[in-house]
């Protein structure tokens, strides 16, 4: 007698079995793959480098403070952003993290 063993017919059908669950897993990780890639794809762009900090934490203002400016310091990103501070930045502000820029 053949005691643990599987007849080949039931080794075919098995392996079969196996590659249609394969397929179907494959078949399922590309869509989700697809589905996770688009919704990221759709969301507006944030400004490259663009800051976390919140104004309120970075003292940040709408005006000079001293002829210090958001445009005259390194951390400004054209044509409205900062590396540090989150949000649109207006060239003509000021935040506590200004650094000028080298002459």
């Amino acid at each position: 007698m053949n005691k643990g063993k599987i007849p080949a017919q039931g080794r075919s059908s098995q392996a079969e079995s196996r590659r249609k669950f394969l397929k179907a897993a494959m078949a399922g990780v590309a869509v989700g793959g697809a589905a996770a890639l688009g919704s990221c794809m759709t969301r507006q762009p944030a400004a490259r480098g663009a800051g976390t900090t919140p104004k309120s934490v970075a003292r940040y203002q709408n005006s000079p403070n001293k002829g210090r400016r958001c445009g005259g310091c390194t951390h400004f990103l054209e044509p409205n952003a900062c590396e540090i501070v989150a949000g649109e930045i207006s060239p003509y502000g000021w935040c506590r993290f200004h650094e000028p820029r080298p002459a």
